[in-house]
């Protein structure tokens, strides 16, 4: 599993080359990897996060509600620890020419950490499902026509409906997000 995961990164970055072929944004992130904000359980797991990420252009059959888009994106730990894909809806407030925007997202999440239903050892995080919800709130900040800074907190947990193991990974990000 963590080979596969490994393996999808590499491709998503990779196809950094090819994305003027491809609609909407692309862009790398670094992060802070199982931070500790407000989680009884909290930071089993050390290092920095390398982030690709994937937005679609607003989907126009939901443009009467605002900006809506599809997301993707992969993150791997330099430390050895959880590496996660996820993907979803996100919602993009004050879209348009504004230079100030922020976005909250939901959908769901593959790892390839422990997924047993209780913590055996202190250094890993045992999420107790594989699959995962992941929901994330950013902000960003347009630099020009083409180019966006970012900030980001991102989770991924089950929510207690995979039962009571349920550490969950919180996550702060620093984005650049080209659009294409």
């Amino acid at each position: 599993m963590r080979t596969k995961l490994l393996s999808a990164l590499a491709a998503l970055f990779l196809g950094l080359g090819a994305a003027p072929a491809m609609a909407g944004e692309l862009g790398v992130g670094l992060a802070a990897h199982d931070v500790d904000l407000w989680k009884e359980q909290c930071c089993f797991e050390s290092g920095g996060n390398l982030e690709v990420h994937w937005r679609s252009d607003p989907i126009e059959a939901m443009k009467s509600g605002g900006s809506f888009r599809l997301w993707a994106f992969a993150s791997g730990n330099s430390d050895g620890g959880t590496n996660f894909v996820a993907a979803g809806l996100m919602r993009r407030f004050w879209d348009g020419d504004q230079k100030l925007y922020a976005q909250l997202s939901v959908g769901l999440g593959v790892h390839d950490g422990p997924d047993e239903d209780f913590q055996k050892t202190p250094d890993r995080i045992y999420f107790g499902s594989r699959v995962l919800i992941a929901t994330e709130a950013s902000a960003g900040v347009r630099l020009n026509e083409d180019w966006s800074a970012e900030a980001a907190y991102f989770h991924l947990s089950h929510g207690g409906l995979a039962g009571d193991q349920n550490p969950g990974l919180d996550v702060i990000s620093v984005r650049l997000i080209r659009r294409f």
